[in-house]
């Protein structure tokens, strides 16, 4: 639309300036129309004009401005660090309960799961550290330091590499983050803990828990049933542990005897230097289904009141008359039998006698020695015999024991036995069995006992190894003859009555009521470790102790940064940082001054640069009022 207005320029003429916004609507021109003139073509002339047609408006330097800055009263405590210091106090309470908790770390225990949860929560109490300790190192820079802009740059960042940021707080900043790298690394070095929980056998193999002579399981059928096999592998362990070894000192050295009952393998128990036990284990299905519950590292312990064959030295003397002639009596007896007077040749002037009840008898009783060889189709007189044949009483006995079964093997680790022998039915494996163990085990009594006339001769083990080998002997041969998985008739006469004994009546299987536990690999419950978990919760304490007293009135708080700065700073010291719009770099380090001040009615933090080589001190002894809101 056209908007014409006409100015009179004299009184004998008239010109009529006419506004055209037809011409261009948005460019704000005007044209006026001039009568009387003609360009030179003869065209009437218009002329040109620009001229500012929108509203007149005030100048921007006139206007107020919004303020959007937040006043506030400096606190003792910022909500935010109270908050990380519950939480940091939160995740060590955690921490301290996944690694002291049996259960909690029983279950944490699977898959590295517990290493896991604890990076997990040393990473949230470092952020927890990291969110409260900047505050402190700006106090510290501000009260004791040089004060420089650098330095509060490099603080604030957390930047090892800012710019012209002073040595010592390269040092601080530098620990602060190679504080969590060593966290992360100490706390991996407690391996070799565990955790145990109770389990209820019965509910995990779903059937009860059976005990007696087994063999463990892959050795139930070994070789032609003899019981020899078994008989090398039982006693192995124990054979290794009390070998003679070389030492340094003292050539051909023994280990010393040990003081209390010792496990050796997976049911020898050396009750003392003149009795061993045998003691009855897990059956085999039992032992299999435990360990097909259990992962890499992890094992069950299991203890139960069970059954033993014990093999003790009798201490009858070889002077009594009365010994004389029982000796004299069952050897003849033995002589004149199968397989009940056995000697071997060692080849080297020395063999080794066993002697025993002709089978079928009673084998509870078992005279054994080693004697000067006659020759090797020669055996020993009994006379001959005699002074060198001790006496071991075999007996099957009640006793205590303490298994750990691993996904690989079966081991006893602890046990005892009270002396108390079983009643009668469940001697009668002893007692009036066929075992014929002279003609089977000859050998592997020579290789167990042959060192002990040679190389061991005045070794303290000797009644150890023969009370251990009379007892392992005769354990095999029932275990390979009797047990259910051998499936021969049980024949024994019971002393009341002629009746044929279940092996639950014999003693050769019988259920336990025992216990277990299951044991996952963990850390170490150490007291270090849990230095370790505190150390960034008592930092933080720390830290928030002394921003709380000690510099609770300095001009500083939490919100300190490029905000609060550019809100008080001095425009005229900006001049020291021309040039570092974009390197954000300055070619010397300026100092940064502030002080509470009070201007305008309004009560304010100032913020001045100035060069290095201004005297003007940094805030030492200016203090904020308490409960004064600053701008």
């Amino acid at each position: 639309m056209v908007a014409p207005w006409m100015r009179l320029n004299g009184p004998s003429d008239h010109e009529l300036q006419i506004l055209a916004s037809d011409l261009d609507s948005n460019d704000g021109t005007t044209r006026s129309y001039v009568p009387g003139r003609k360009g030179s073509s003869g065209e009437k002339h218009i002329s040109t004009h620009i001229r500012d047609v929108s509203p007149a408006a005030p100048s921007t330097h006139d206007l107020p401005r919004p303020s959007f800055g937040v006043p506030t009263a400096k606190t003792r405590l910022p909500f935010l660090h109270i908050l990380a210091a519950i939480t940091a106090l939160i995740c060590l309470a955690l921490g301290l309960a996944a690694v002291a908790n049996e259960k909690i770390s029983w279950h944490l225990g699977v898959n590295n799961r517990q290493i896991i949860v604890l990076g997990f929560l040393l990473s949230i109490m470092n952020l927890c550290l990291g969110s409260v300790t900047p505050t402190l190192f700006l106090h510290l820079e501000a009260r004791f330091g040089p004060s420089t802009l650098q330095n509060y740059n490099g603080i604030l960042r957390n930047q090892l590499s800012s710019s012209r940021l002073g040595a010592v707080w390269r040092l601080t900043i530098g620990l602060t983050l190679a504080l969590p790298l060593g966290l992360s690394v100490a706390y991996k070095t407690f391996t070799g803990g565990s955790s145990a929980i109770p389990v209820d056998a019965t509910a995990l193999i779903g059937n009860s828990t059976y005990y007696g002579m087994f063999a463990p399981p892959g050795l139930q059928l070994m070789g032609e049933k003899t019981g020899v096999s078994l008989f090398s592998n039982a006693t192995l362990p124990f054979a290794v542990a009390s070998s003679r070894f070389q030492d340094v000192a003292s050539a051909n050295s023994e280990p010393p005897l040990p003081t209390q009952p010792k496990a050796y393998g997976y049911n020898i128990l050396l009750l003392n230097n003149e009795s061993s036990a045998i003691l009855d284990i897990p059956q085999p299905s039992y032992v299999s289904a435990v360990q097909a519950l259990l992962s890499d590292g992890e094992s069950w312990n299991v203890s139960a009141p069970v059954y033993a064959t014990v093999a003790t030295f009798n201490h009858s003397s070889t002077k009594d008359k009365a010994y004389k002639r029982f000796f004299y009596s069952f050897c003849k007896d033995a002589q004149e039998s199968s397989g009940a007077y056995t000697h071997m040749s060692m080849m080297n002037e020395w063999s080794l006698v066993l002697l025993d009840h002709a089978s079928p008898g009673d084998q509870s009783l078992q005279y054994i020695g080693l004697t000067p060889d006659p020759g090797i189709n020669e055996s020993p007189t009994c006379e001959d015999f005699l002074p060198f044949a001790r006496l071991y009483d075999i007996n099957r006995q009640r006793c205590n024991g303490t298994w750990i079964i691993t996904r690989g093997s079966i081991e006893l680790v602890n046990g005892s036995c009270s002396g108390v022998i079983l009643p009668e039915d469940q001697q009668q494996v002893i007692v009036h069995n066929s075992l014929f163990l002279g003609v089977w085990y000859m050998s592997s009594l020579v290789e167990f006992l042959g060192q002990f006339a040679t190389s061991r001769a005045k070794s303290e083990w000797t009644s150890p190894y023969t009370a251990t080998a009379l007892a392992a002997m005769v354990w095999s041969r029932i275990s390979v003859l009797n047990t259910p998985i051998s499936r021969n008739e049980l024949n024994f006469k019971a002393p009341s009555e002629l009746a044929r004994l279940t092996p639950e009546k014999a003693g050769l299987t019988y259920p336990v009521n025992d216990s277990a536990q299951h044991i996952r690999p963990t850390l170490r419950k150490s007291g270090l470790l849990g230095f370790v978990l505190a150390i960034q919760p008592l930092l933080i304490i720390l830290v928030l102790g002394l921003t709380a007293t000690v510099f609770h009135s300095a001009p500083l708080s939490k919100g300190f940064g490029l905000v609060s700065i550019m809100s008080g700073i001095d425009r005229d010291s900006l001049d020291y940082l021309a040039g570092a719009t974009l390197s954000g770099k300055l070619t010397r380090s300026v100092r940064l001054v502030m002080r509470p001040t009070h201007h305008h009615d309004k009560d304010m933090v100032e913020y001045n640069i100035m060069p290095p080589s201004s005297r003007e001190r940094p805030m030492r002894s200016d203090r904020l009022t308490p409960k004064i809101v600053y701008h």
